[in-house]
């Protein structure tokens, strides 16, 4: 197992799901906004976006997936 690449996914995902609190607390972030607050962050760069979007995509997926009335998620 490559523990580099691993540990480098779940810095990505972390650093997601810090931008989706930052916009909200609950499930339901756009892409567009999600988006607006790369571009307030100042993350310009393509491929860092299109990969942060893509954890980000992957944590609101796992929020939706979850029933809230049994566990009410947040980010």
């Amino acid at each position: 197992m490559d523990f580099r690449m691993l540990n480098e996914g779940l810095k990505l995902i972390e650093e997601a799901s810090f931008i989706l609190e930052g916009i909200s607390n609950n499930p339901g972030v756009t892409p567009l906004q999600f988006l607006t607050a790369l571009d307030s962050s100042g993350i310009l760069g393509t491929e860092r976006r299109e990969v942060l979007l893509e954890a980000a995509t992957s944590i609101e997926l796992s929020l939706a997936s979850v029933d809230n009335d049994t566990h009410p998620t947040i980010h």
